[in-house]
Formats: structure tokens, C-alpha cells, sequence
């Protein structure tokens, strides 16, 4: 009996490893794996790919059109029943998702063709961060990480360049605001890193994800950084976005970019409500904007 009993827990043993092992070979890849997008972990090797995407010409598939929609979501982890069902309806309406509390899961990356993942915060064996997922591959994804002062958390920055027509770029900046501090100085330090990549950026920008800007200092921190660069708040009619002591957590900041519909829909399916936009994507600014 022993021995059968062996026997049985080995089958059963193995054929949870082969499962997973298909699973795991089944799971999209990312564009890095699919070796469509370079990868950046560091401002400086940032700077570098970015210049180096600059000089090159890309095919049709990276092409992005002028009309888009846009999907930004604190999805919590994705711990409330529902998330994915109330995800896969939204994500039918956007061309680019940027998720924040995303988590490393197939349900997630099988959303869009193309996606990249930046690691922030991870429990036990769940890692969440932020990820972005587009119809199109990104031609540089870089990943930027700060840490909580107090937690000692990681909270991540996900920036994406897509190719546009007329060897044009759009910058997409995707960020999970650090949230515990008694200054601004990491806050600060954190909003800093992207503005460094965005003042080299010729083209149009979206800004956006959960800044966790719930006070006025930490609101205006945002605001002195993106209207430097240009960059114009999006607004809301009716603004349903998710407050602390009254000010939005959730933000889309763009230049270069005209918006022409906002919606913010309610759902119980995370703490925090998403984001819709859709907007046309303008010719090259003004290069002064970016001394």
C-alpha cells in the first residue's frame, strides 16, 4: 500500500509540474522576450536607447495612429471579485492600458499583444508593479524603482516609447506614486527621475497612473514639474476619480496630445476607479519647451 500510495502522489506530483510548465510556455511573452523592445533599468541607459531609438527607422507593426484610447487603472492587486471581468470589458475600449497594481499574471499580459512589466512591491509570491499594454510594440520600455521611506516598499515607473509616422515618438510615462512620507523630498525624487527622460523628448507625452498626490504639497510637486515640460492636466465633467483629503489620486497629464472625451466609470472591482481617454496625437512641439 505504501508504495502505491507513493506511486500515486509521484503522478499526480508530476502532472502539476507539467501543467505549469505548459502554462508557463503558453503565457504571452513580453516585448523583451519577444525581443521586439529594448530594456532600460537605469536613467542613463534610458537616455541611451531612447537616443539610439531616435536614429532608427521601424516597420508598419510598431506604427502607432494620431487617434487613441487610453485606459489607466489602480487594479489593487486585482483582489476584489470581478477585476478581470470588469478589466477585459474596459480593455475593448483602449488601444493603450496602463495598469498600476498589476500583478504578474497571464490574465493580465493576454490583454493586449504587446506588453512590458515594471516590478514594484512583491508579497510572498505575488509581484505587482505597473504594467502597460498596447496594440502596437514599444520600441523602449525603461524601468525606474524608488523605495517608501518608511515601508522600504519599492513603488515603480513603467516609460514606454512608441514609434509614430514621420520618425516621430510618443512618450508614455506609467507611474505608482510613492505614498508614505513626511516631506516631499522622495516624492519629489521619484516624480524627478521621469522628468529627466521627458525634458530629452521631442515628441508628444502622456503622463499618468495613480500619482498618489493627496495633499497640496504633493499636488503641487506634480504641477510645477509637468507644466515646465508643457504638459496640461486632463479634465473630467464628471469626475468620479478616486480622492484623499479631496484631492484625485489618479491623473492623465499629456502634451503634444489634444483629448477630446474623459470618463471616469464606477466600479466595486478595485479601490480606486479607472481612467478613459481618448485623444489625438499632434505634430512635433515646440523644441524651446523642453530647455
Amino acid at each position: 500500500m505504501q508504495k502505491k500510495s507513493f506511486s500515486f502522489i509521484t503522478v499526480v506530483a508530476t502532472v502539476i509540474a507539467l501543467l505549469s510548465i505548459t502554462a508557463l510556455a503558453t503565457a504571452p511573452l513580453s516585448d523583451e522576450d519577444k525581443g521586439f523592445t529594448e530594456t532600460a533599468n537605469t536613467a542613463t541607459q534610458c537616455a541611451q536607447q531612447l537616443n539610439a531609438s531616435r536614429q532608427q527607422t521601424y516597420s508598419k507593426k510598431y506604427i502607432i495612429p494620431e487617434q487613441l484610447k487610453l485606459l489607466s487603472w489602480n487594479i489593487y492587486k486585482a483582489q476584489i471579485q470581478g477585476l478581470y471581468r470588469d478589466l477585459a470589458q474596459l480593455n475593448q475600449q483602449a488601444d493603450i492600458v496602463l495598469l498600476q497594481e498589476a500583478i504578474e499574471d497571464q490574465r493580465l499580459s493576454a490583454l493586449k499583444p504587446y506588453w512590458r512589466f515594471s516590478p514594484g512591491y512583491k508579497s510572498g509570491d505575488v509581484q505587482s508593479g505597473v504594467m502597460t499594454l498596447s496594440r502596437w510594440p514599444a520600441t523602449v520600455h525603461c524601468t525606474f524603482t524608488h523605495t517608501e521611506p518608511w515601508l522600504r516598499s519599492p513603488k515603480a515607473t513603467n516609460i514606454v516609447e512608441y514609434a509614430m509616422a514621420d520618425q516621430q515618438r510618443l512618450l508614455s510615462v506609467n507611474l505608482h506614486g510613492i505614498n508614505f512620507t513626511l516631506g516631499t523630498e522622495d516624492y519629489e525624487q521619484q516624480i524627478d527621475a521621469a522628468v529627466q527622460v521627458m525634458q530629452q523628448h521631442q515628441g508628444p507625452i502622456i503622463f499618468a497612473g495613480d500619482l498618489n498626490a493627496w495633499s497640496d504639497a504633493r499636488q503641487a510637486v506634480v504641477i510645477n514639474a509637468l507644466s515646465k515640460l508643457g504638459l496640461s492636466e486632463a479634465l473630467y465633467l464628471d469626475d468620479k476619480r478616486t480622492k484623499a483629503f479631496g484631492l484625485a489620486l489618479d491623473q492623465v497629464w499629456t502634451r503634444g496630445v489634444t483629448i477630446n472625451t474623459t470618463r471616469v466609470p464606477q466600479y466595486q472591482s478595485s479601490d480606486h476607479n479607472p481612467i478613459l481617454v481618448t485623444l489625438h496625437l499632434n505634430e512635433v512641439i515646440d523644441e524651446t519647451l523642453t530647455q
